[in-house]
């Protein structure tokens, strides 16, 4: 586990640039989903769309974090914050399947993403986040000698 207090010139640079992804994948996505809107497409019901977009950003952010090593807080403090991820992502999936498959609701439901199938999609996204950090630790462990 590194312990990084103070980022240097390359990593902020690198923070910067993941900042600025997510950005433009917000400004993007929230464009295009107006552009739905006025098109009368509604494919998610309530602010259900929105949110959607925000969390997508946010985990899109997170794992490029992950993929550069660069952590907002230390990486021991940040690892609790990513289990958390995954244990919310895991349990929001199997509890958003279940509901899927007992209720017979739907994936689509009036047209739109049924809520149940956008909880799964959530629940995949922030178990993306712990996959992601723990192929990226098994990767830094075994290339960590490497230069």
């Amino acid at each position: 586990m590194r312990k990084i207090k103070n980022l240097d010139e390359f990593q902020l640079l690198k923070r910067g640039n993941v900042f600025k992804h997510g950005l433009f994948c917000l400004i993007g996505l929230l464009l295009l989903n107006a552009l739905l809107y006025s098109q009368g497409i509604e494919w998610a019901s309530g602010k259900w769309a929105e949110l959607t977009i925000v969390l997508f950003t946010v985990v899109l952010c997170g794992i490029e974090f992950i993929f550069y090593d660069i952590y907002p807080l230390t990486e021991g403090k940040q690892k609790h914050l990513i289990y958390f991820c995954g244990l919310f992502g895991l349990v929001a999936l199997v509890a958003c399947v279940y509901d899927l498959t007992s209720a017979n609701t739907g994936i689509v439901d009036n047209g739109k993403i049924s809520a149940s199938a956008l909880g799964a999609v959530y629940g995949l996204m922030f178990l993306s986040v712990f996959i992601v950090y723990m192929l990226k630790k098994q990767y830094n462990k075994k290339h960590e000698y490497d230069e």
